[in-house]
């Protein structure tokens, strides 16, 4: 999902002369697909990029005093998380900065209650003209230590893990239809031979339930399958251009590789 986000800022946002993106991503700071999706779009995070910040601890915005928050879920994070962001970026001939941000806490003028399960942002975006320079990305590293890189390879080999793992669960829901449908088969014999046909009316409607519930869960896993084939196939073109791009010297960017990648 995140590799499908990068990909679609990109391709709607080439005209564009500011790019934000805000909301909740459910994805904490250091998960892979939140790494991915700022290292490969360029998008700024506002609470890393802010001078002025008030508000909860680390910024979380799900923290563990939110009576509408599932306390277990926040186990691994005792003092909350961050999974809501502002992330902005400009494009050459533009600045954005962000002056200040804060999170808001919402109540209920009556109860007292939050108004919802998450922190508010609130954020001071400063836009101007600017002269085109150079990325200070665009550093003299090699490629394969670059965060993008590594990035890029990381999500990679977890999709490789989440291909096999998602035929494993439909191979196996292949089988469940199998066997369920020689259990609809042994159901007819014995309804038609009068042997036992009461025993097999009443097992027919749960065979035919487990054959309709595997019947789902294959198809669901085997668009799983697909659509993670496609953003493998889609990762593995961009990392041999990126391999084909360190003879050039500089790191590899995300804008060259897009564009090598479209043609």
């Amino acid at each position: 999902q995140a590799w499908e986000l990068a990909q679609f800022i990109h391709h709607t946002s080439k005209k564009a002369d500011v790019v934000l993106l805000c909301g909740d991503l459910n994805m904490h700071p250091e998960d892979l697909g939140c790494c991915l999706l700022k290292e490969w779009t360029g998008l700024r995070d506002a609470y890393l990029e802010t001078r002025d910040f008030k508000g909860s601890e680390e910024g979380n915005t799900m923290v563990p005093k939110n009576c509408y928050v599932n306390q277990q879920e926040l186990k691994p994070f005792p003092f909350g998380v961050r999974i809501d962001y502002m992330l902005y970026k400009a494009v050459s001939g533009f600045y954005i900065s962000c002056k200040s941000l804060e999170t808001t806490t919402g109540n209920d003028p009556y109860s007292g209650t939050p108004l919802s399960d998450h922190e508010a942002l609130m954020a001071t975006l400063f836009v101007r003209h600017s002269p085109p320079q150079q990325s200070p990305n665009s550093t003299h590293r090699p490629a394969e230590r670059s965060p993008l890189m590594s990035v890029l390879k990381e999500a990679w080999t977890e999709l490789g893990l989440g291909m096999a793992q998602a035929r494993w669960w439909a191979a196996f829901a292949s089988y469940v239809i199998g066997l369920g449908l020689l259990l609809l088969a042994l159901l007819c014999v014995l309804a038609a031979g009068g042997g036992a046909r009461e025993a097999a009316i009443l097992l027919w409607t749960p065979s035919v339930g487990l054959v309709l519930w595997a019947g789902a869960f294959y198809l669901f896993h085997v668009q799983e399958v697909n659509g993670l084939y496609r953003a493998h196939a889609e990762l593995q073109h961009v990392l041999g251009r990126a391999s084909e791009a360190q003879d050039l010297g500089p790191e590899p960017q995300p804008a060259l590789l897009l564009g090598q990648q479209e043609g």
